[in-house]
């Protein structure tokens, strides 16, 4: 199982493929299977004109970034450790935090 995240280009925020669409939520983001994942990358990094450096991310089977990613993209998720909090950008979404162990 794997996510899909990228940059938008217009403002470079982190966005997430989800069933709908980009998103800027990560509780939002699609689980995808492997060929589904790879699939939607390769659409993805073809139109460099609505996203940047689309890459995927490795799941565990609970769901979470496997342990050598989980930092970065807990960050990406939940936004930054300084200036805005994960706690302000979870209370802006009206969720917890996404990828929390």
């Amino acid at each position: 199982m794997k996510l899909l995240t990228a940059n938008r280009l217009t403002d470079g925020l982190t966005i997430w493929f989800s069933e709908a669409g980009w998103v800027e939520d990560a509780a939002h983001a699609a689980r995808l299977s492997d060929e589904q994942a790879e699939a939607a990358l390769a659409e993805w990094q073809k139109r460099e004109t609505e996203v940047v450096a689309p890459y995927l991310i490795p799941l565990t089977d609970a769901g979470s970034p496997v342990q050598r990613e989980h930092v970065r993209e807990f960050v990406r998720a939940n936004g930054p450790t300084i200036g805005q909090t994960a706690d302000a950008l979870s209370s802006a979404f009206k969720r917890a935090d996404v990828f929390e162990d």
